[in-house]
């Protein structure tokens, strides 16, 4: 019996959307007959034979919640409605955990494999969602390499077969040296409330450093920013890194970007802010003493972080004029380029797709 002629793929943000796009076109390539059927964005949509929902605007540019309650929850039906209709064979949720763990009860309902990739990140905080993923989920692919053990442990199998952004992000030149005029990234964010407070900071971080080095800006977007940029900092969309690999430093929130400059071997300065309400919250449930994952997995911090009340433009731009001391550039450097190796080789969404289509055939689903 073939238990891969259909699957389900769900994925809820930008970074989520690029991973599960890869990983579709993987199960393509090694199952041509496989149907895929999603919700998430445009590449997923791509790849795709059925596309139900564009899920990924709802976060990336802040509808309201409450219509966005509704709006998912009438997502939620269609997918319902799409699992039985099709036979589905497979459902795999990409990161995305408020809205996909409900997909995960839904489709092990209806007694249909469910698969994890870029699995919560439980160490940090709300541990006790592993629960449900022990209940629902038939196989999980954490992202990082202490992930395995973790779920592993709670009685639930789990295979580490990479970061996917290895695959995305090119390697950068090891010899690299400050000097002359730099080139100093800047990143607000992907999500419209995040742009929204980081970008003002940014921007006066930028006045004072302009008045001190010298230095060209350019700020990274994925999606057009609806804000006055000053003409001393020009704008590149998209995700070009070829373009990115040329910059000398960054200065950027925590989560995905710094994980791709850090694999890049760039030289950083981390921000982060949120609400009050939720910087209270999170106060409260996340149990970790670093927010960037470089600083993480190394257990000290070789990047530094400004959070919350500490996320002044004049502390960052202090913060960044010492990180461009040559001693301090180039150590960082080279302790950023000894961390690419330990997320894994390239190939990773190859090898989960293919641990997917083979799961369910090797204990007969």
């Amino acid at each position: 019996m073939n238990n891969n002629e259909s699957v389900f793929i769900s994925a809820g943000d930008i970074s989520g959307d690029i991973h599960a796009g890869n990983l579709a076109r993987s199960i393509k390539s090694i199952s041509d007959k496989t149907k895929i059927f999603s919700v998430g964005g445009s590449e997923l949509k791509k790849v795709s034979d059925i596309f139900l929902e564009d899920i990924v605007n709802v976060n990336a540019f802040g509808f309201f919640p409450v219509k966005q309650y509704f709006f998912l929850k009438k997502v939620f039906q269609e997918i319902k409605k799409c699992l039985v209709d099709n036979k589905i064979c497979k459902v795999v949720l990409v990161d995305y955990y408020g809205f996909n763990i409900y997909i995960a009860a839904l489709a092990h309902s209806l007694k249909i494999p469910v698969y994890y990739y870029v699995t919560p990140q439980i160490w940090a905080s709300r541990k006790s969602r592993i629960k449900k993923i022990a209940k629902y989920v038939s196989m999980v692919f954490p992202i990082l390499p202490f992930e395995q053990e973790i779920y592993s442990k709670e009685g639930i199998k789990a295979s580490f077969e990479g970061n996917p952004l290895i695959d995305i992000v090119p390697e950068t030149v090891s010899d690299k040296k400050i000097g002359g005029k730099v080139v100093i990234g800047l990143f607000a964010g992907s999500r419209k409330n995040t742009i929204k407070r980081h970008l003002p900071v940014i921007i006066d971080t930028v006045k004072i450093l302009k008045e001190k080095i010298d230095a060209e800006f350019i700020l990274f977007s994925l999606e057009k920013i609806d804000a006055c940029i000053p003409n001393f900092i020009s704008v590149e969309y998209g995700s070009d890194f070829n373009r990115r690999k040329n910059i000398d430093a960054a200065i950027c929130p925590s989560g995905t970007v710094s994980l791709e400059n850090a694999l890049m071997g760039i030289p950083m300065i981390v921000m982060y802010k949120l609400s009050w309400a939720n910087y209270l919250l999170a106060r409260l449930i996340v149990k970790i003493k670093y927010i960037t994952l470089a600083n993480i997995l190394s257990g000290k911090e070789i990047v530094p972080e400004y959070i919350q009340h500490n996320a002044t433009p004049e502390k960052i731009s202090n913060a960044l004029m010492e990180l461009l001391k040559s001693e301090n550039y180039n150590r960082t450097r080279e302790e950023l380029l000894k961390f690419r190796h330990q997320l894994g080789e390239k190939g990773v969404s190859g090898r989960v797709a293919q641990k997917i289509l083979a799961h369910g055939e090797i204990n007969g689903l």
